[in-house]
């Protein structure tokens, strides 16, 4: 997916609308697998501000993870906001510390690697299928969400444990 940027030479142009699909079938991150149900949507435009070009757009995915907690599959639709400031990507790098920049080469602008960089940094840290997700019984393995189980779980602190003697059990 190629942007031309070539238009921005018309000074009565102020801006570029952007609109597309990106197709990604998975993505592995940090051991997890997300695999995409449908091609990743996006919507924005390219703003001329004075010599500057400003990047906004809006990026769409639905997407199907396991479970942090019960190991379940979910399909989820996220969205998330890439914006930043266009630069010539030169041999010198600049910095500048308060946009994101985001490099283009001979007029021609390829946003697939930052799309997926912002899905990246949109994901949730833990996936899961829903907010009270029970998990799993770390004694018998049953999915609590389905069904309970009589297993008995003491879970005390091992700071703490040297506490419990000081009570004698009745």
């Amino acid at each position: 997916m190629s942007i031309d940027l070539s238009n921005f030479r018309d000074k009565a142009i102020t801006s570029i609308p952007i609109k597309g699909q990106l197709k990604k079938e998975t993505l592995d991150v940090n051991g997890r697998r997300i695999k995409f149900i449908e091609p990743i949507r996006y919507v924005g435009e390219i703003y001329r501000v004075d010599k500057d070009k400003l990047l906004n757009l809006n990026i769409i995915y639905n997407y199907e993870e396991a479970c942090g907690r019960c190991l379940e599959p979910f399909t989820k639709e996220e969205k998330t906001v890439l914006s930043g400031k266009l630069s010539e990507k030169t041999d010198e790098i600049g910095l500048d510390g308060e946009d994101e920049i985001i490099y283009y080469m001979d007029e021609k602008l390829d946003l697939s690697e930052y799309i997926i960089s912002a899905i990246i940094l949109s994901l949730p840290m833990k996936p899961l299928c829903h907010e009270e997700c029970k998990g799993l019984c770390p004694v018998c393995g049953i999915n609590h969400n389905k069904e309970d189980c009589q297993c008995v779980i003491e879970d005390v602190d091992p700071r703490l444990a040297i506490l419990k003697d000081l009570f004698p059990k009745k």
